[in-house]
């Protein structure tokens, strides 16, 4: 399982990953030891029936712990001799082992479509509790791949059918799986919510192991929190639920879990001791895979606490159980670390040398977090060796990997902002369903009025004519306050909604960029201002300097651009007859230097003769914001033309470029806040799509349109559309 591997990935990803795997193992842990006798029982047999099918379910739930391949050889005979002698039920718990064995060797489209299968089977047959387990798999799966959302569909599917058929167990193990997931969203308080429901119906039915790491995993999700007192109260509890008769390797699972929760908290004694005891059951099992996970954790501890020494030595072991097991991923993190420590010791190339290996099989791992620290690791010892280049090299790589690592834990942040966003807009909803109310009152009120006019007008009229006239007048009166009062507060709600859209788009559109290029020029400040550079070596840098105050000067003006069209309220523009040609002209002439770096050949073909009917200062900033888009967007001696043409209603203005271009997909989301609209231009410029943006929102209001096309490697055209000034009355045509 790909988690499984992964042991250096966040405390609820490892977390997860060994629930998952005790859930499985602990169902096989009493059959390993039966394994022989199985297999030469099987021998034994010479005929095709149904308990040669259940031997077969059995020998692979054995083996794919152990051996994968062989897990999936004797899976795959079992759905031969199932299909063979019409054995359904055999045959969708034969996918189910292969789905297992597929999984362990991270081949998760396979292990989907078995468990895929076997769940049509169950469905198809009736089976209630192989359809909820075949359902979990599932989900199981989607969550190792952090797919949440479909992870969350299939475990709901699992959870209503374990209520039908009244499995409390699998209740339990169902909500526990829930948990993991909104805790990994950051979703803590559901969360505890569903962790407390599954112990609920994990205590009914007294499953102990289960109920321990429960226990656990509750902690875990208080230590999340920061809330050390409740952390600690539920892992005395886990401890004190485990007994001399628990399954071996339920108390391993456990102690790592427990182990993980006080590194959290950094009761770094605490968590020695207890990785400590986890490291001599798994020795004394064999189970190499625990073994490695606990050496792991000690080496980390010991490094945390300042004792280098150890931790050294522990790394070492780490990086021989890793090569045992071929453990990529093990290999790279055990060499950092070591590269680290020799670094500290003064061993800089020897260090350089472990952090460059560890670095080669995180790049092809995708191993976002750990290339982001390795990188750093390798700008220190560069620098410190006095080799400047190289250091500002890995220091590029760290800054790209912190841009990108800076939105995905941001994303936690966003959810949190847009949780109180969101209560944010119930506050409002309620300030609107307050001022319907007055709406609605209103209406009553002139519903009385008409009702107490008739009634009083009947009888007074008998009496004297003139009053009906004053009530008339005062009654006109009335109605209209109450319409004006009724407009007003119509248009209140309308500018709350207003506000809230625009704090969506706020939230949407303020992006790491802005620390990117502030990062790179205060490191190389920093360099010089230590006197760890020289003037001349800075001269080197000063292109990479330029360049990221470049991008930071372009992401500035964008972003007050587009507050300024905010913070008056409406945007509104002041159209007039407008030069196309003279306004590409200057933008050109800003932009040239930009353009010379990556030898871009700019062509202003706008006829001088055409003029829009817009504002020109707003239509300046869509041009300017169309030209850098092109430069940075298109190659090394590039093309970027401007041209246009009209008639009596309309001009069309065209920025064309050939450059990289863009997929169907990225078209899609141009002009819109989408926060995954952060690209990198040809030469590694930045952008998070908020100059487009703005360009939409100047063009919309000038009563004019923006549109693109582009083919991937071909470049790209954007096209606006403006209204023409009508020449004798200067307003549009």
């Amino acid at each position: 399982m790909d988690s499984d591997k992964k042991m250096f990935l966040s405390l609820k990803k490892i977390a997860f990953t060994i629930i998952v795997f005790f859930c499985l193992s602990l169902c096989n842990s009493a059959m390993g030891r039966k394994l022989d006798s199985l297999l030469a029982y099987l021998n034994d047999r010479s005929f095709n029936d149904t308990t040669q099918v259940n031997l077969l379910i059995k020998i692979a739930g054995i083996y794919y712990n152990i051996d994968a391949d062989s897990a999936i050889l004797y899976a795959n005979r079992g759905v031969a001799l199932a299909e063979k002698i019409h054995f359904e039920k055999g045959k969708a718990n034969c996918m189910q082992q292969l789905g297992f064995a597929f999984l362990h060797k991270d081949e998760y489209n396979k292990a989907l479509k078995n468990f895929q299968d076997a769940l049509n089977i169950y469905q198809k047959t009736g089976n209630k509790k192989g359809e909820s387990f075949a359902l979990l798999e599932i989900g199981d799966v989607y969550a190792t791949l952090a797919k949440n959302d479909l992870s969350l569909e299939y475990f709901n599917k699992s959870l209503q059918i374990s209520r039908q058929v009244k499995d409390v167990k699998e209740v339990g193990r169902t909500y526990e799986k829930i948990s993991y997931i909104y805790s990994d969203l950051g979703n803590y308080s559901e969360a505890l919510n569903y962790a407390l429901k599954g112990l609920n119906a994990l205590e009914k039915v007294n499953d102990k192991p289960n109920i321990s790491n429960t226990l656990t995993h509750i902690a875990t999700i208080y230590a999340e929190q920061g809330d050390s007192l409740n952390a600690i109260d539920y892992i005395n509890k886990s401890l004190a639920f485990q007994t001399k008769e628990d399954n071996i390797h339920s108390k391993l699972v456990n102690l790592v879990n427990i182990g993980m929760v006080y590194g959290q908290l950094n009761y770094n004694n605490q968590s020695l001791n207890i990785f400590k005891k986890a490291l001599h059951i798994s020795d004394s099992i064999g189970d190499h895979y625990y073994k490695n996970i606990c050496l792991t954790y000690i080496a980390e501890t010991y490094y945390e606490m300042g004792d280098f020494n150890n931790a050294f030595i522990k790394y070492k072991d780490c990086l021989k159980e890793a090569e045992k097991l071929k453990d990529m991923d093990g290999i790279a993190s055990a060499n950092s670390a070591i590269g680290e420590i020799l670094i500290k010791r003064g061993k800089i190339s020897e260090g350089i040398a472990h952090l460059q290996k560890a670095l080669e099989i995180m790049k092809k791992n995708g191993l976002k977090q750990k290339i982001f620290e390795t990188a750093g690791s390798l700008y220190k010892a560069y620098k410190q060796a006095h080799s400047y280049q190289h250091a500002l090299e890995y220091h590029e790589l760290y800054s790209n990997y912190k841009d990108s690592l800076f939105n995905e834990k941001n994303n936690k942040r966003t959810r949190q902002l847009l949780s109180d966003l969101d209560l944010s807009k119930k506050e409002s909803k309620i300030q609107l369903l307050e001022k319907n109310k007055l709406i609605e009152q209103g209406r009553n009120e002139k519903k009385s009025l008409i009702i107490w006019a008739i009634i009083s007008g009947l009888a007074l009229l008998i009496i004297i004519i003139i009053l009906p006239y004053r009530y008339s007048t005062n009654k006109k009166r009335n109605h209209e306050k109450i319409l004006k009062k009724n407009h007003e507060i119509q248009l209140q709600a309308a500018k709350l909604e207003e506000l809230n859209r625009f704090k969506d788009k706020t939230f949407s559109l303020l992006s790491h960029d802005l620390r990117g290029p502030l990062d790179s020029f205060t490191t190389i400040m920093k360099l010089l201002d230590e006197k760890t550079i020289s003037i001349n070596e800075f001269s080197e840098l000063k292109p990479e300097v330029n360049k990221q105050l470049n991008s930071l000067n372009i992401l500035f003006d964008n972003l007050l651009n587009w507050a300024k069209t905010y913070v008056k309220g409406k945007l509104t523009a002041k159209p007039e007859i407008t030069n196309l040609y003279n306004i590409a002209a200057q933008n050109i002439r800003l932009l040239l230097d930009a353009a010379n770096e990556k030898q871009i050949t700019i062509y202003n073909y706008i006829p001088p003769a055409i003029h829009a009917w817009c504002d020109q200062e707003q239509m300046d900033i869509v041009i300017r914001n169309l030209l850098m888009n092109a430069i940075k967007f298109t190659n090394q001696k590039g093309t970027v033309t401007l041209s246009a043409t009209g008639d009596a209603n309309i001009v069309e203005l065209y920025v064309t470029d050939n450059g990289v271009g863009m997929t169907q997909e990225q078209l899609d989301k141009l002009f819109t806040s989408s926060p995954d609209n952060n690209t990198y231009g040809t030469d590694g410029e930045k952008g998070a799509g908020l100059g487009l943006l703005l360009c939409h929102t100047l063009i919309k209001a000038n009563n004019g349109s923006i549109s693109a096309a582009s083919v991937i490697g071909k470049g790209s055209r954007f096209t606006i559309e403006l209204p023409v000034p009508d020449a004798d009355t200067q307003q549009p045509a």
